[in-house]
């Protein structure tokens, strides 16, 4: 199957974090939604190539980055980056103060569940989450879509995502939790 976006290809991903806020102008971005919460606060986007997701709580910053080889990045504040070929899992500790957990995977597909994942995606959309359907070159072919899910907690956020990548039949997941261990800061 022909590429049929500029969706970049899975094996180029790379999932990063970063102990600072990355300002937003170093992404193409495609949705963005702002999360707040008594005593912390999140943006959600959805990228090309993947997510960006940037928590704030007290002094403690951390910018998740799922993106493709394009994004040229700084390193500093940099703690984890990985390539997005198989599964991993992995949890950072910022002091006492604050953990992030994330898990991601890829799945590759036969074309009938692939298209049902992508149908089921994008049927989701429709309720609480972000939500974005890249344009294709090919009308024949899906598009690629993500999907991110996201659930407020009292001490921090979870976030699901779906990303499709129709040229090679695979879809990424990733489950992240951004969560404070410490008493929640006046505002």
């Amino acid at each position: 199957m022909a590429s049929n976006s500029s969706r970049p290809r899975v094996p180029d991903l790379t999932f990063q974090v970063f102990a600072r806020t990355v300002h937003p102008d170093w992404f193409a971005v495609k949705a963005h939604r702002r999360v707040v919460q008594d005593g912390w606060d999140a943006d959600v986007r959805i990228v090309e190539g993947g997510h960006a997701i940037h928590w704030r709580f007290d002094r403690y910053r951390l910018t998740e980055v799922l993106a493709g080889p394009d994004l040229l990045l700084p390193e500093s504040g940099l703690i984890f980056h990985s390539h997005v070929r198989h599964e991993r899992s992995t949890t950072l500790r910022l002091g006492e103060g604050v953990e992030y957990q994330n898990t991601f995977e890829v799945e590759r597909c036969d074309v009938e569940v692939f298209d049902y994942l992508c149908a089921e995606a994008t049927l989701d959309s429709t309720r609480e989450g972000l939500y974005y359907s890249f344009a294709t070159t090919n009308r024949l072919s899906p598009p690629a879509v993500s999907l991110i899910r996201f659930e407020s907690r009292t001490n921090g956020l979870s976030i699901h995502s779906f990303h499709s990548f129709p040229a090679e039949r695979a879809i990424v997941r990733t489950h992240s939790l951004f969560e404070s261990r410490l008493a929640l800061p006046a505002r």
